[in-house]
């Protein structure tokens, strides 16, 4: 019967043998045996690593919960604050953009209306198309596109020191100093009558249900800081300005542009016009109101067409189709103004 080979027997402790194993490896081959790492350990690591990332995940998001709840109340507060005294005067605006929009309005001077009184105002002015003035959203969202053109300047008279292009660039009234306000043409400007309805919806803005959605929908606290520096600056520098225009208005001038018969024109090659400026150049048909801010009556409702010619001046014409089309813009909305001077003069 065959006796099986017995192991060699190595002198010394087993675990010295080993690490003197090892060393030899090394200086040989350049390698050397990792242990084990036993498999409980990773899942443990990724038990805590899994953890951590949930209560890290909760904290943040209880932290911007917490930040989003003191934006909406100081935005709740501004609402309370300001409700009485602006959102009665938009309501009542808008309310005469729909009675102005509606179908059948004749025309209509009221009579022995003081023409140089309603020219003087101060007045607030607000020009939509007719296809803008379906609903309120509506109305509100076309306002962002109210400008002051050729109709305010031959309707009223303003002193205006500065050209309303030139100045400080805004994007809000934050940006601009005391006193002043971010104009439509984002300049900071000292308020000029007629005061343009669009400042006044920029102003609103930040008290509206869209700005709260797009707060709750904010991802990070830097965002929601961006959120509550808009609604401190509207507060410190756009109210205050906005209220004191509002209080001092005696007139509200509405102007509602009617799309031609054939659609609104082409647009010019690299000019940037809007869908209202493109309208306002050609020949079309517009609605202007004239209402009293103080007793709520109307002094003007009056149907007219914008159309009018450039007649060039001066021994250098203008060709360049952007100024051109500038021009025709301003002579058309000038007519409209011109027409309805012409009816106040009849009714005194």
């Amino acid at each position: 019967m065959a006796l099986g080979r017995k192991e060699a027997h190595q002198a010394g402790l087993p675990s010295l043998n080993r690490s003197r194993e090892e060393r030899r490896r090394t200086f040989t081959v350049g390698k050397t045996k990792m242990p084990a790492v036993p498999l409980h350990f990773w899942l443990w690591t990724a038990i805590a690593v899994g953890t951590f990332a949930i209560i890290y995940w909760r904290i943040s998001q209880g932290e911007l919960a917490s930040a989003r709840s003191r934006i909406l109340a100081k935005q709740r507060a501004m609402t309370v604050a300001l409700g009485p005294k602006i959102f009665p005067f938009r309501d009542r605006v808008e309310g005469w953009v729909r009675e102005l929009a509606a179908p059948g309005v004749g025309n209509f001077v009221a009579p022995n209306t003081d023409v140089e009184q309603l020219r003087a105002g101060p007045a607030v002015y607000l020009r939509l198309r007719v296809s803008s003035t379906k609903d309120a959203r509506s109305i509100r969202k076309a306002a962002a596109s109210s400008l002051r053109d050729g109709f305010t300047s031959c309707l009223f008279v303003t002193q205006q020191k500065q050209d309303p292009t030139v100045g400080t660039a805004c994007r809000t009234g934050s940006d601009c100093a005391s006193g002043e306000l971010c104009n439509e043409f984002n300049v900071c400007v000292q308020p000029v009558q007629p005061y343009n309805m669009r400042l006044v919806y920029r102003t609103l803005r930040v008290l509206s249900s869209d700005w709260s959605d797009e707060l709750q929908q904010a991802p990070s606290e830097l965002a929601l800081n961006a959120y509550d520096r808009d609604l401190d600056g509207v507060a410190k520098r756009d109210v205050p300005v906005t209220v004191e225009l509002l209080q001092r208005a005696r007139y509200a001038a509405i102007v509602l542009d009617e799309d031609p018969a054939g659609g609104l024109p082409a647009e010019l090659a690299d000019a940037g016009e809007s869908a209202e400026e493109r309208l306002q150049r050609v020949p079309h048909f517009a609605r202007i109101g004239v209402w009293d801010l103080q007793t709520g009556n109307a002094l003007v409702r009056w149907r007219a067409e914008a159309n009018a010619e450039v007649a060039q001046m001066g021994p250098k014409a203008v060709t360049d189709p952007m100024n051109l089309a500038a021009q025709q813009r301003q002579v058309n909305n000038c007519s409209l103004a011109l027409q309805v001077r012409e009816a106040l003069k009849k009714s005194e």
